[in-house]
């Protein structure tokens, strides 16, 4: 068994309460950190010592359902726009200085693809599988 140090522990801890908050938008920390046996004085220390607030997760998350929602409503005037939501591995932490958010792209083609969220890696993986580099040989 791996042992990790409190700063790590927690910082999964909080990237997997994010992913579950987006399941879940009215998720309570306290119960959250109960459920994984997490002290809850310790990690909100650490919380905010990061700068993080679950005031301000939740609102993003929020915002980000009520989007998809009107986008969900929009598809049916504008089928050009598909929605895809990806779940990243849960041993995988991503860390917060390498998530990108709110961006969007032009591609030679003209196609205009809008990323809400999602880690460098993931794009360069997209864009290298849009433009056919991260295909398979067909040997």
């Amino acid at each position: 068994m791996k042992l990790q140090t409190a700063d790590a522990r927690y910082e999964k801890t909080w990237h997997q309460f994010l992913s579950e908050l987006e399941k879940q938008p009215r998720l309570c920390l306290a119960a959250y950190l109960r459920s994984v046996q997490v002290k809850r004085r310790g990690f909100e220390k650490w919380l905010y010592g990061r700068g993080y607030s679950v005031h301000d997760a939740k609102s993003r998350v929020l915002k980000l359902h009520n989007e998809s929602d009107a986008l969900d409503s929009s598809m049916s005037s504008s089928p050009s726009i598909l929605p895809v939501r990806l779940v990243s591995e849960s041993d995988v932490p991503v860390r917060p200085c390498d998530l990108l958010a709110g961006i969007s792209l032009t591609l030679p083609d003209g196609t205009v693809v809008s990323i809400r969220r999602g880690s460098a890696e993931a794009v360069v993986s997209f864009l290298k599988l849009y433009s056919g580099e991260g295909l398979p040989c067909s040997d």
